[in-house]
């Protein structure tokens, strides 16, 4: 065999080997995605797009209905005016929840705005669904679910950014027509607030969408060590298709083929293009002349950008501000506040050292403002250094109301209950008279410790410590921490 010969069987077998190596480890590395990821994604995308479908559902039943009433008041006082608004097969509120209702689209014509974390899951998704062969058969039939949902949850998607557009364009034109004629209407008001809430609702669902779990992380992680994986992702992403693919980009004389860099052509092959494909005119350098262009085009569309940011908000110009509640837009969940407390009093001739751990769950009514519960062990330590010992000293039920003042002030109020004697028994407890009660006000300070925990002091004046035996002090020292 002549020595070239044998160098092209080498190559051919080494080739091959490296080919199975590396479907047997693509197999390897797909055998190890675990299920817990396809049933998390899943239970996600139910969860983002019915909380999508619901409040758009909401918002424009609530529309429609100050919208009608609106309609209503200008009939009376100016027809030509309702009809301006109304007549002529004009989209309404109450006509777009109609169109959802039956179960058609309101985004024919509408692109959706590009999301990565949407647009990486669903590749992901794909990517998945095309190797199942080289999948655990548990994982197939998830996967092909989990595809449906996302091509449903695209047009959810679709039509919930449509209807941002068409809540503001109709919520302004109903502002700037009928407040000439009815006024600054509660009616108008409403119509300003829950076009604000819904926007912030749905930026809410999509941050809670994108957040990541540890099975989430473990799979991209995974994916992201196939190469094969890599290159799928690059040339089938939503991004890479608002781009040209790499074959319409001719070779260049100067240096070969334009690179290609994760789907994309980079900056400097898009600059080596330009300037072979756009030859100089006189002495302007084709990149010269681009940049010129770009110039005069963007101070236009800076002006139309500063207009629709004025037209295109959903606060309103003709309106008084308002300020929203962040907390409205919240799930129940991220309107809950969880904190502890400590707090310690000198032994007595009755009771030995004591040391109280509170433990509290409040809810936000908005920015403000919250109220909650909470519980309370005192736990006894003794009467002195030399004679430590730990009894159950007592128990305690609370209540509170806490408002925001400024500099990270709370003024707190609130209710509390204490059973002050020792007890062995739960039994014990029900011994009503034992209980003392407590009407509480005074302030609070918060202060940052961390990324999601505040340090707080509290001092609170008990205004019933006189009716206490044994009599307590009426001033009340605490510390703790919220989450």
């Amino acid at each position: 065999m002549s020595p070239f010969r044998l160098v092209l069987l080498t190559m051919f077998v080494s080739s091959s080997l490296y080919s199975e190596a590396q479907t047997d480890s693509t197999i390897q590395s797909l055998q190890q995605i675990p299920l817990k990821y396809i049933n998390q994604v899943d239970k996600k995308i139910d969860k983002y797009s019915n909380s999508i479908s619901n409040k758009t559902l909401k918002t424009l039943a609530k529309l429609s209905k100050w919208e009608n009433k609106i309609h209503a008041l200008l009939t009376k006082v100016n027809p030509q005016a309702a009809e301006n608004l109304f007549g002529n097969n004009q989209a309404t509120f109450a006509s777009v929840l109609k169109k959802l209702e039956d179960g058609k689209s309101i985004a024919e014509n509408y692109q959706a705005k590009y999301d990565e974390y949407r647009d990486k899951l669903t590749s992901s998704m794909v990517y998945l669904q095309r190797q199942k062969d080289s999948l655990k058969s548990k994982l197939i039939d998830p996967i092909n679910t989990a595809n449906q949902k996302l091509d449903k949850l695209e047009g959810n998607v679709k039509n919930s950014e449509a209807l941002e557009e068409f809540i503001r364009e109709r919520k302004n034109r109903l502002i700037d027509e009928s407040i000439k004629y009815i006024g600054k209407s509660k009616y108008l008001v409403k119509i300003n607030k829950e076009a604000y809430y819904y926007v912030e609702s749905i930026r809410n669902y999509k941050e809670i969408f994108t957040d990541k779990k540890k099975a989430e992380e473990l799979a991209v992680k995974i994916l992201n060590q196939i190469p094969a994986f890599k290159r799928f992702a690059a040339q089938n992403s939503q991004l890479a298709s608002m781009f040209a693919p790499p074959g319409l980009f001719p070779s260049v004389a100067a240096g070969g083929s334009v690179p290609i860099v994760n789907g994309l052509p980079t900056r400097a092959a898009l600059q080596q293009f330009f300037q072979i494909s756009m030859p100089s005119s006189g002495m302007i350098n084709p990149m010269q002349q681009i940049q010129k262009q770009l110039a005069d085009v963007s101070s236009p569309i800076n002006n139309w950008k500063n207009k629709l940011n004025d037209l295109g908000g959903m606060k309103s110009n003709s309106l008084p501000d308002f300020t929203p509640n962040t907390q409205r837009t919240k799930s129940f969940r991220k309107r809950l506040e969880f904190g502890t407390d400590f707090q310690f009093g000198k032994n007595t001739n009755f009771i030995p050292a004591t040391s109280d751990i509170g433990l509290k769950l409040g809810y936000k009514f908005n920015d403000k403002s919250s109220a909650g519960f909470g519980v309370n062990y005192k736990m006894g330590i003794g009467n002195g250094i030399e004679n430590i010992h730990f009894t159950n000293q007592g128990l305690g039920l609370r209540t509170y109301l806490k408002w925001k003042l400024k500099m990270g002030l709370d003024v707190q109020g609130g209710s509390e209950w204490n059973y002050m004697l020792q007890f062995n028994k739960i039994d014990q407890l029900k011994n009503y008279n034992a209980w003392q009660q407590s009407a509480l006000l005074g302030l609070v300070k918060s202060y940052s410790v961390g990324k999601k925990v505040k340090g707080n002091f509290s001092l609170l004046y008990d205004f019933l410590n006189n009716s206490h035996t044994p009599s307590t002090s009426p001033l009340v020292f605490r510390f703790g921490y919220g989450f």
